[in-house]
């Protein structure tokens, strides 16, 4: 072979060279947008489900007690021992007096079976961020006011006031049934409606010992075990108001 040809050679395999550089810079430089858009795309996806888990963890912990006591802070705090008591046991009510049995409350009982604030309290927006602006201002009572049986019956949605207890989700009976189940009390039977039917929670108290109202006229009627009179209902109302003047 010439001399000739052996350069004609050379350059051909020179210039072959280049052009397969050439094509593997086009397809390196075609790559890298695409690598990353596929890394930002992983980048994302990964963000979106972190913050999917995190707000499902939020939601569950949301509908735990603990929740209330550890954003609310002062104004729920007197609350959750109320809802952690074990009943059959002596506890502490919402203002810090002693309960000598922890039956007595319906955080207590509630708390046994499962149940948590948000089977009671349904939450509204309107009352959070008045709650929550309340907090962050300092304008609040501490412990926070009990709800009355009005106000969790309009958060439920619900005007029957049996409704909100009578159901099949927490107790399925009936009025009948209820007076029966308390005619062991005698004459002065809670459940018979002779001065008309009551709310459950005139009797029944969640965050402080529940009362036999009956005792406010009838001074022989019978107080359940850990219960209290009307007349220490009453005393223990007036003392937690004026310790909060």
């Amino acid at each position: 072979m010439s001399e000739f040809e052996k350069a004609e050679l050379e350059s051909a395999e020179a210039n072959a060279g280049d052009a397969a550089a050439d094509a593997a810079a086009a397809e390196s430089a075609a790559k890298a947008p695409m690598d990353k858009r596929k890394r930002l795309g992983i980048t994302l996806g990964c963000v979106v489900a972190v913050l999917v888990l995190a707000g499902a963890g939020l939601t569950v912990w949301h509908e735990q007690p603990s929740f209330c006591a550890a954003i609310c802070h002062d104004p729920m705090d007197p609350y959750l021992p109320t809802y952690e008591a074990t009943p059959g046991e002596s506890a502490t009510d919402k203002w810090g007096n002693d309960v000598e049995d922890a039956s007595s409350m319906l955080a207590a009982v509630h708390g046994e079976v499962g149940k948590t604030c948000m089977d009671c309290h349904v939450p509204q927006l309107g009352e959070q961020m008045t709650e929550g602006l309340e907090w962050v201002t300092g304008n609040y009572d501490s412990p926070l006011g009990e709800r009355t049986a009005t106000q969790l019956l309009e958060a439920r949605g619900i005007e029957n006031s049996d409704e909100f207890c009578m159901n099949d989700s927490c107790h399925p009976y009936t009025r009948d049934d209820l007076e029966k189940k308390t005619a062991w009390m005698g004459k002065i039977n809670p459940h018979t409606p002779q001065h008309g039917e009551q709310k459950c929670t005139t009797c029944h108290k969640a965050h402080r010992t529940s009362v036999n109202y009956c005792t406010q006229c009838h001074t022989d009627a019978v107080v359940p075990d850990g219960w209290i009179d009307y007349t220490e209902s009453k005393r223990l109302e007036e003392s937690a108001a004026t310790d909060a003047e």
